[in-house]
């Protein structure tokens, strides 16, 4: 009789942590893609500063914050969950330009009365998003013009339950980095409860 092998985990099996340096004129790279259960390491080549994660859209942590990096005070922190991406800064601001997708992503957008959180998401260079209602089952999604849709086909925003709520993938050439594609959310036929947006940008560096 065959006896079934059972897989363990093993340390080894997860990547050497990702290094992050931040110097006195910011950080390189600002966005980037890291493997499921990955560390990351911050260090610093000058500026004693604090990384602070913007709250995830529904109330996961993917990173805890971090005080104190210097120099002389290198910090290596796990991700305390896969398959998400999260926005952070160095400074405490209201404003996060830097972005750490663990596995596939997605950047989690909520939508309720129009309003969307985070307003302005970072992704990474080929990095996914998903948009999902909390309130009405249906938004429309209205990319700018000018911008154009750097996630082709996402032009509709449904409940996390909707069989057609999905994860949309970023497929720009690579030029596109740092840009701001505009977009505007307002309810599908229905009540009409205002309009909101944001700016979802685009970095690869």
């Amino acid at each position: 009789m065959a006896t079934a092998r059972v897989h363990h985990h093993h340390e080894d099996d997860i990547p050497n942590p990702q290094p992050i340096v931040i110097t006195n004129s910011g950080i390189s790279p600002q966005a980037y893609k890291i493997a499921n259960q990955q560390p990351v390491t911050f260090s610093s080549t000058g500026p004693t500063v604090n990384i602070y994660f913007e709250p995830d859209a529904f109330g996961v942590t993917v990173f805890n914050n971090v005080t104190g990096v210097s120099p002389t005070n290198p910090q290596t922190i796990p991700p305390q969950t896969n398959d998400r991406t999260v926005n952070f800064n160095t400074d405490g601001s209201a404003v996060y330009p830097y972005a750490i997708q663990v596995g596939a992503g997605p950047m989690y957008v909520k939508v309720a009365n129009s309003e969307c959180t985070p307003e302005n998401p970072v992704v990474p260079y080929g990095g996914t998003i998903r948009m999902i209602s909390t309130d009405i089952q249906h938004y429309k999604v209205n990319w700018s013009v000018n911008a154009g849709n750097p996630f082709p086909g996402l032009t509709d925003v449904y409940t996390a339950g909707n069989p057609l709520t999905k994860t949309y993938t970023e497929t720009l050439p690579v030029n596109a980095n740092g840009f701001a594609f505009g977009f505007s959310v307002a309810p599908a036929p229905g009540p009409s409860l205002g309009m909101g947006g944001g700016n979802v940008i685009v970095k690869n560096s």
